[in-house]
């Protein structure tokens, strides 16, 4: 509309405009393919994550990784639809809210926190790193599902939640209550209610909590009790509460049997961990 505008009044671009519009168009362009390749996307978001985390650990200067996670908050949103953005927003708003109780109530500790000792780059940190893992595995579907060895995906989950159920109870906290971690756990899976739906759950869940395994080993950030999975139904269920928040905003939503039971039950309990009163 601009540029038809433009020509109407007889408006000639200027080379320092026409050199605007061009570099604005480029980077448009290759954000786009960077968002929409897996394995580009992949390398750069796991360079970011991993490069904001060994700043911090070494500095504990909240401002830089704050205005990199922020620029690529931003970025994301430009270039999502209304899921997508929801994610971003709930992610943001929930998990932070979340790690300032959860810093209150003692689940975790992290490294200087200038607000009740959380990281302000928490904010858009949590959007960003939750919304790269939906949108790593959905480009990845969208890209390879009709590869013939695509198929290998599902002996991918079965041979990767073998060995996170074995470093989880050897090396980690799932040896301390493995009942109710595993019923969280199963709980935060049965909302879910096609095959395709688990799938997506377990790897954003999964890519998901390989920051916080990192963020752990760097010493980031410190819980007194580490649970792979207990950390991944967190996930999962954030996941669930995304996606039904869009379902209800587009009038599309209806839960049934299990899944109504798996969403009551988990709701009740993670109101009662972010007041303070049970943690499992």
């Amino acid at each position: 509309m601009i540029s038809q505008l433009r020509v109407f009044l007889g408006i000639r671009d200027t080379p320092a405009h026409q050199s605007s519009n061009y570099l604005r168009s480029s980077l448009e362009e290759k954000s786009r393919v960077l968002l929409s390749t897996p394995h580009y996307f992949f390398i750069f978001m796991l360079s970011v994550i991993f490069g904001v985390l060994v700043y911090y650990r070494a500095t504990v200067d909240e401002i830089l990784p704050t205005l990199v996670l922020s620029f690529l908050w931003i970025l994301f949103w430009k270039n999502s639809d209304q899921k997508g953005k929801i994610f971003l927003v709930i992610a943001s708003v929930f998990g932070y809210v979340h790690e300032l109780l959860g810093v209150r109530y003692g689940y975790f500790t992290y490294l200087g926190g200038f607000i009740g000792g959380s990281p302000i780059w928490l904010i858009p940190g949590y959007g960003t790193i939750f919304w790269s893992s939906y949108n790593l595995w959905k480009k990845f579907e969208e890209k390879y599902s009709k590869n013939d060895w695509f198929g290998l995906s599902n002996y991918f989950v079965a041979l990767s939640f073998a060995a996170l159920l074995a470093v989880d109870y050897f090396v980690f906290d799932l040896s301390t209550n493995p009942a109710g971690i595993l019923i969280k756990f199963s709980l935060a899976f049965m909302l879910f209610r096609t095959f395709e739906g688990l799938r997506l759950a377990y790897f954003v869940a999964f890519f998901t909590v390989l920051t916080e395994f990192t963020g752990e080993m760097l010493g980031t950030w410190a819980h007194p009790d580490f649970s792979l999975l207990s950390l991944m139904a967190g996930y999962v269920f954030l996941l669930w509460v995304c996606l039904t928040l869009n379902d209800f905003a587009k009038g599309r939503y209806l839960m049934k049997g299990k899944q109504s039971i798996a969403a009551v039950v988990l709701t009740g309990f993670y109101i009662l961990s972010l007041l303070g009163l049970i943690s499992v």
